[in-house]
């Protein structure tokens, strides 16, 4: 499968999954063999408490984690 390679500072979006309601949008902080850690930077409100228990943070699936904005994207 041609698949771009996810890496660190990648920026992701995510399908909602356990405790969260809603999809989510966050930097890649560590790459594993098939998953990402991702730290949330973007959801939505009424996950405000499921993500402050997550520490900010979710284990994605690579499969499930697409791409929105790698390093160095600008459209100056």
């Amino acid at each position: 499968m041609a698949e771009t390679e996810i890496k660190v500072g990648d920026y992701v979006a995510a399908k909602k999954f356990g405790p969260l309601e809603h999809d989510f949008t966050g930097e890649v902080t560590k790459v594993y063999d098939n998953s990402v850690l991702v730290e949330i930077r973007s959801y939505d409100p009424k996950d405000k408490t499921a993500v402050g228990d997550m520490n900010n943070r979710a284990v994605v699936r690579k499969s499930e984690a697409k791409i929105t904005a790698a390093p160095g994207d600008s459209e100056a």
